[in-house]
């Protein structure tokens, strides 16, 4: 019994070590992103390739210009090259949009973390909002990064895709046996900087997602002082959410607002 015991106390431990070193690949799973030039470039003729430093890192994205007083900065997901975004934009008219991808995707540079990839939002902002209105959008993880930018920035309004409360929330959820608020490094507490966000935000969530349980939606939700939409996707999952014809229907409608 004293053996079966101390194997599964070794099992235990093993567990958490695992899941402590390894949480920063689960997190920003940037490994699956092709390290290549935005694809957009070949369907946008007006799109063009752009770099911007941040502190030592360079950050690789894509601007859509379109000579407008409106901006969108787009924040994505964890496994998925932000700049294709452009393409799912091509009946927004009025906007200029700009898209980078984190540190470590793509061709970006450096190493993610959540302090890092917050700062390097605010350079975002910083350079390209200049005498503009800004709305953002932020989809699955760029959800936090895009309520942390709202919490620290003027913006004209937001729109979260797929969001979650916190990254820590949804660690708790998938590995409720392990002591994830000790062991977690990266915890985009969306619940924190929500509270205070008065701009309009509208919310589109996916009917039944797996990846992010719709009770980590909602919950966020319900802390949102100036809710203006709630729009749930069905027959379509937390991944494929964007090549829905529903989408580009309901950005349209968000933009217009």
């Amino acid at each position: 019994m004293i053996k079966l015991l101390l194997l599964i106390v070794c099992l235990y431990v093993g567990a958490v070590f695992y899941l402590y070193f390894t949480q920063d690949s689960k997190i920003f799973n940037f490994s699956i992103v092709k390290k290549q030039k935005p694809q957009v470039l070949t369907i946008c003729g007006d799109c063009k390739e752009i770099k911007l430093e941040s502190e030592e890192v360079l950050l690789d994205g894509v601007y859509k210009e379109s000579n407008s007083s409106k901006l969108i900065i787009y924040f994505g997901g964890n496994s998925d090259d932000a700049t294709d975004f452009i393409q799912y934009c091509k009946d927004l008219n009025g906007f200029d949009i700009v898209a980078f991808n984190y540190r470590g995707n793509a061709l970006s540079s450096g190493t993610p973390t959540q302090k890092d990839i917050f700062k390097d939002a605010l350079k975002i902002y910083d350079v390209y909002a200049k005498e503009k209105e800004v709305y953002v959008i932020g989809r699955s993880l760029g959800s936090g990064v895009a309520v942390y930018l709202s919490h620290k920035r003027k913006l004209k309004k937001l729109l979260l895709i797929t969001p979650y409360d916190s990254i820590e929330a949804v660690a708790k959820e998938k590995y409720p046996y392990f002591p994830i608020s000790l062991l977690i490094k990266h915890k985009f507490n969306s619940l924190y900087f929500i509270k205070d966000i008065k701009i309009p935000i509208t919310v589109f969530m996916v009917d039944k997602d797996i990846t992010v349980s719709n009770k980590r939606t909602s919950n966020l939700i319900s802390h949102i002082k100036n809710l203006s939409n709630v729009v749930i996707f069905k027959d379509t999952t937390h991944i494929d959410i964007l090549d829905t014809p529903q989408f580009s229907e309901e950005l349209k409608k968000w933009a217009k607002q």
